[in-house]
């Protein structure tokens, strides 16, 4: 299934995405949230997936998958390319790849939904982009093997990690680069690993005004999805839709000041999930 969370009429909700449109799971079970519907199990989606379809996808307004997740978790420099290419900028050896996953913390408010509008904020121009594949919680864990780590994955959906760089080069911690407000995006939607196939196939893009930017394969990344979720569940106690940003590879703006400008338009693709589209647009 592909699942979403969105607003229509003035109301938020949620529900099962099919092409033919929306299913509002919101009017149908008796849950307040897609992450309590997660933590649920999924099965009352599943009774109403064939439903008739309430609204087209283009008349609701998308927010970000799970509108309030417990935890939202990056992963810096999780990808050969993306290391490579900042190794002489950051004064790092090549090759010299960490031991561990590098953790920091995103806000809910630092992500908007799939055709939002992204800010350059006021106190800075070097807002960057950087695609990739967000993993879903689907059950409560804690010190899980990575041998049984996938099978806590709800699914997956796309991601923005936006930066604003300069604030992230303030100190040696990422909080502040990665926490400006709608700085990031995350959607358009949940598409769930029965769909998915083997995950080790996944693949994304990353385009600004069409020019390809990005391309990330799973061989690219230094540490698994496995991996990533079982190191984490040694600190955190992983929650049903909490998310996990799993890493960026090369092609970021950083390095050539491409930096994202009012009336840019940037698209993030993952076949079998589909494309998160969002506007630059100047803060006020």
């Amino acid at each position: 299934m592909k699942l979403g969370s969105f607003c229509v009429d003035g109301r938020t909700s949620f529900g099962v995405v099919r092409d033919d449109g929306v299913v509002d799971l919101g009017r149908r079970v008796d849950a307040p949230s897609l992450r309590t519907l997660l933590d649920d199990g999924m099965a009352a989606a599943a009774e109403h997936a064939d439903a008739p379809a309430d609204y087209a996808i283009d008349e609701v307004k998308w927010l970000p998958p799970i509108s309030d997740p417990t935890h939202i978790i990056g992963i810096g420099l999780n990808t050969r390319s993306h290391f490579e290419e900042t190794a002489q900028v950051m004064k790092r050896a090549p090759g010299d790849y960490p031991k561990y996953p590098r953790l920091f913390m995103r806000s809910p408010l630092s992500l908007v939904g799939h055709g939002e509008s992204l800010f350059v904020p006021t106190v800075s121009e070097q807002l960057d982009y950087e695609g990739e594949i967000a993993l879903v919680i689907g059950k409560r864990c804690r010190n899980v093997a990575e041998a049984q780590a996938l099978e806590y994955v709800a699914g997956i959906t796309a991601a923005n990690d936006g930066s604003i760089r300069d604030y992230q080069f303030h100190s040696t911690q990422n909080t502040a680069g990665k926490n400006f407000f709608a700085s990031g995006a995350i959607g358009p939607w949940i598409v769930t690993c029965d769909e998915l196939g083997n995950l080790d196939d996944l693949t994304l893009t990353s385009k600004v005004n069409g020019e390809l930017r990005q391309t990330l394969t799973m061989d690219d990344l230094i540490f698994s999805f496995a991996r990533l979720i079982s190191y984490i569940s040694e600190i955190y106690q992983l929650e049903p839709g909490d998310i996990i940003l799993t890493g960026s590879p090369a092609g970021v703006g950083v390095l050539k000041s491409n930096w994202l400008k009012e009336g840019d338009q940037i698209q993030i693709n993952i076949p079998k999930l589909g494309t998160l589209v969002n506007k630059i647009a100047k803060a006020k």
